[in-house]
């Protein structure tokens, strides 16, 4: 069944994912300073690309995956948190090519999920970094009949 909310279906399709371990946290809008628990965050933008004229609209959602890692000038380590973050957008061009989409709300159809940026260090300290990846999803809105 699909969610209610975009925000709902994004978190429901990372957490089923088979790319996170289980014991890893995954929140929305909170990432905690322990390493290794992960995020999704909305990132603002103008949500209708194109209106067609049945009145149905092509829309985007951007939202950033975000993680805290274990960080130090080991560059093993460091090696290691860049390689997970290029699974997970390798996991996601995977989901594209096979059609396993995010299960959006009625109404909503989505089209792809796309990487905009690689994961990259957004913030460090000494023993902990935050890494991100920004994404957008792309959908299909249908108009609303009242």
């Amino acid at each position: 069944m699909a969610s209610k909310t975009i925000i709902k279906s994004l978190f429901k399709w990372f957490a089923d994912s088979e790319i996170l371990n289980s014991e890893n946290e995954l929140n929305v809008d909170y990432l905690d300073e322990e390493p290794e628990n992960y995020c999704l965050e909305v990132v603002p933008c103008n949500p209708v690309v194109k209106v067609y004229v049945d009145g149905s609209a092509k829309c985007q959602y951007l939202f950033i995956f975000a993680g805290r890692e274990h960080y130090s000038s080991d560059e093993v380590l460091n090696m290691a948190n860049l390689e997970f973050y290029e699974r997970i957008e390798d996991w996601i061009a995977a989901q594209n090519v096979n059609g396993t989409l995010p299960e959006l709300p009625e109404g909503c159809t989505a089209q792809s999920v796309k990487v905009l940026s690689s994961g990259y260090v957004m913030d460090n300290d000494t023993k902990t970094a935050r890494y991100q990846i920004q994404c957008r999803l792309f959908y299909i809105k249908t108009q609303e009949v009242n």
